[in-house]
């Protein structure tokens, strides 16, 4: 027999026996229904969550279970707390505060030694008396009749065993970003994955934070500092904070994007040079952020707030069970996301975490923008709340994320898609519309515009204009062509061909300068700039360096053609626009797009040709200021015969 709280007055008891008596405290229940074996009592009095632990049914004792009450909206409304959760540390003393309405008892465990703590709806606290800076804990829950080991889910430091108490005095000071940026239009997203980054680098700390600040010959200097003299202005760095599936030990043993979420206030250890460390955690992130800001680059984080790795051992289900995932309505996990977990952002104490954990990095980190994995599957409530936290800390933070329509319980007019977009205009999307347009729809062999598909001229044409059928403004149209899920643009280009062409990089580099030049908010993935191959692996996600190690090859010419090309976007504020204006305007003529962007004091024509072949383009007195290839002047008029954009520019 098993008995379960579904309601604060309601029992589920699993028997076919029939039921002569129930005694609970001095509560009266009565039976309402039997559903096959289950049978539904409800009570006349409420019962006491974080008490009630047994029951005596028909003279037997049985242990009382947390059932479907976390679910409810009762329990959501009843159980809300605003103040600080997690280790508050003070040098001579530290309190510590859990959320757990439904735990009879949990005692804190402080570097081995059991402190028992006390309830105050709806959290469990304990103030030790000392300094416990360096010290490990961890918290023994009983939420029926066993005591659970359990991770502190505002954990801000650990090692590869435990969770940390550390002082952030002692952390190394984290410099006030210089990063000012009144429109996402004028940032240029560059995104990385911390180990490939530099584990094929001639760096001394290959595949950790500072092999991203080290000195290479390769790149003459860092990998911040060749990003930021490419032209990009924010590097999004695919997860950092603590996730599953590698081996922070054995770092090269496992691989992963970090899209496994573990812990959301702690740094990822298979980055730390000292996994066991908690203050080499943090010290080696911040070290890599100091050094973007020193030399003007914006650092910003990918955050998995929709799903969790494993919801068995993420400590939330142990402390509240059920209440921190998202159900259907026959209480059965929901799976948009994939994973089997989708975290509830509509209630109230997981929308606190969320925020708490961004704010979090908001502060102690300096973070110049958030990227959110799977942004569709969370609520608008939850992302205007979001914004108005972040934006009061930095006015100048980049909010954006993967704004996909996908199948969720949150109703469709609440989730936080590009569909609702004009709802939380405060957040960028990344757009599929520009990617597929421009690539080709990412699953089957199909060809895009810059690969030379003139049957989607019409359709290039909306992407540069920032695409206003999807968006209030260009300011939230992130235009791409490749990141780090699904195929690098050169290897699209050979499963449509199902073979190497040397003409691939002429489309490579249309792509890449279409990006460029369109409304909007450029997004490059690394190696992008110079045709980075996974070797036709689409989810490389847990592939081995050999896949996903990015070889600079920063001599190709490309390179220098964008990093030019960016300097143009830079200059000229008509690449700029945040409303659909008539400063912006494209047109078809004959196998070419002519996109005019005119301004008081210049007028920017640019041919864009997606053939290969001879055309002949008039000059008017301008100047070519841009050629995507080669591209001959002679008699007023520019020749050129390979795919690319070609820039003219004409002073008032």
């Amino acid at each position: 027999m098993k008995v379960f709280i579904d309601g604060f007055h309601q029992l589920r008891i699993e028997s076919y026996n029939y039921i002569e008596s129930i005694v609970l405290r001095d509560l009266k229940a009565q039976f309402v229904r039997s559903d096959d074996h289950m049978q539904f009592f409800v009570t006349d009095q409420p019962m006491c969550l974080h008490t009630d632990d047994q029951i005596i049914i028909n003279g037997r004792p049985y242990p009382l279970e947390i059932g479907l009450v976390t679910l409810t909206k009762e329990f959501e409304a009843k159980f809300r707390y605003d103040g600080i959760l997690g280790a508050e540390y003070h040098p001579t003393d530290t309190t510590f505060r859990l959320f757990s309405p439904v735990a009879k008892a949990v005692s804190l465990v402080l570097e081995g030694i059991e402190y028992p703590m006390s309830y105050e709806e709806p959290i469990w606290f304990k103030t030790v008396l000392g300094d416990h800076d360096g010290k490990p804990y961890h918290y023994l829950v009983r939420l029926v009749d066993t005591f659970v080991k359990v991770k502190d889910p505002y954990t801000m430091a650990c090692s590869t065993q435990d969770s940390y108490v550390i002082d952030w005095s002692k952390t190394i000071p984290i410099l006030p970003s210089p990063i000012k940026l009144k429109r996402y239009v004028d940032a240029v997203i560059y995104e990385g994955h911390v180990r490939d980054l530099s584990i094929h680098l001639d760096v001394e700390s290959k595949g950790v934070f500072e092999g991203l600040i080290e000195h290479s010959k390769n790149l003459k200097g860092s990998v911040l500092s060749h990003i930021k003299k490419l032209g990009m202005t924010h590097l999004q760095l695919l997860p950092v904070f603590d996730f599953e599936g590698v081996d922070d030990l054995n770092k090269d043993t496992l691989y992963n994007w970090g899209y496994n979420p573990s812990q959301f206030f702690a740094i990822e250890g298979w980055y730390s040079k000292h996994p066991d460390d908690p203050y080499d955690r943090i010290n080696s992130f911040k070290k890599v952020i100091n050094y973007a800001h020193r030399i003007g680059l914006g650092i910003n984080m990918d955050v998995v707030y929709n799903h969790v790795y494993q919801h068995k051992t993420f400590p939330f289900d142990q402390i509240v069970p059920g209440y921190f995932y998202r159900h259907n309505s026959l209480h059965k996990m929901t799976d948009a996301s994939y994973c089997g977990n989708d975290i509830e952002t509509r209630n109230y104490m997981v929308r606190k975490l969320i925020i708490d954990s961004l704010m979090h990095f908001a502060q102690h980190f300096q973070m110049d923008g958030f990227r959110f994995d799977l942004m569709g599957l969370m609520d608008i409530d939850t992302m205007l709340e979001i914004e108005r936290k972040l934006k009061s800390v930095n006015p100048s933070i980049m909010l954006y994320g993967e704004g996909w329509n996908m199948p969720t319980e949150v109703p469709a007019k609440m989730r936080s898609n590009m569909s609702n977009q004009a709802q939380f205009t405060g957040y960028a999307h990344f757009n599929d519309f520009f990617r597929n347009t421009m690539k080709g729809e990412l699953h089957g062999s199909g060809i895009g515009y810059t690969m030379g598909n003139r049957h989607q001229s019409n359709r290039a044409m909306d992407a540069l204009i920032g695409s206003p059928h999807l968006f209030s403004s260009p300011n939230q149209s992130i235009n791409y062509v490749e990141c780090h899920d699904n195929l690098t643009y050169y290897d699209k280009m050979l499963l449509s061909c199902g073979f190497e062409d040397s003409k691939f990089k002429y489309c490579q580099d249309l792509a890449n300068h279409m990006i460029a030049i369109a409304q909007g908010i450029p997004f490059y993935h690394a190696g992008q700039e110079f045709y980075r191959s996974k070797k036709g692996v689409e989810n490389s996600y847990n592939s081995p360096d050999l896949i996903n190690q990015i070889i600079w090859n920063v001599k190709e010419p490309a390179v220098q053609q964008l990093k030019r090309l960016l300097k143009i976007r830079k200059r000229f504020a008509l690449y700029r626009q945040t409303t659909y204006s008539q400063a912006v305007s494209v047109q078809k003529e004959g196998n070419l797009l002519i996109y005019t962007l005119e301004s008081q004091k210049d007028i920017l024509y640019h041919y864009i040709k997606n053939q290969q072949g001879i055309e002949k383009l008039p000059l008017m007195n301008g100047k070519l200021i841009f050629p995507s290839q080669k591209a001959l002047i002679d008699d007023g008029h520019i020749f050129v015969d390979q795919p690319g954009i070609y820039i003219i520019q004409i002073k008032k």
